[in-house]
């Protein structure tokens, strides 16, 4: 989950307290749903490690990951159907990365 970091830290306690029951509302309806593995929302301080990403579809420097969720779907248009109807998403508060997680085979 991305999300533009200066206006998480510019929330009001009430409003802060809204995006989260908002998502835990959408969190709620996806386990469920027995869709819902894993989640959890990341701290706003963070550290960049390695080479800086330039052009391309990467995070401007306002924006930050703000959480992760893991869910079950039975491919990547469901997971992305699923992503699209959150709650932050559908108010373009977020953008949400849909991926596949890599299956490496020992």
């Amino acid at each position: 989950m991305r999300e533009d970091i200066a206006r998480l830290q510019q929330l009001s306690e009430q409003e802060m307290e809204q995006d989260i029951a908002e998502m835990n509302t959408w969190v709620e309806e996806l386990a469920k749903q027995d869709l819902f593995v894993s989640g959890e929302p990341l701290e706003n301080e963070s550290k960049l490690v390695g080479q800086v990403a330039t052009d391309g579809p990467f995070l401007e420097a306002r924006e930050g990951i703000s959480g992760y969720l893991i869910i079950m779907a039975k491919d990547l248009e469901q997971a992305a159907m699923l992503a699209g109807q959150c709650p932050h998403v559908l108010q373009q508060k977020i953008s949400i990365e849909v991926r596949p997680i890599m299956n490496i085979e020992n």
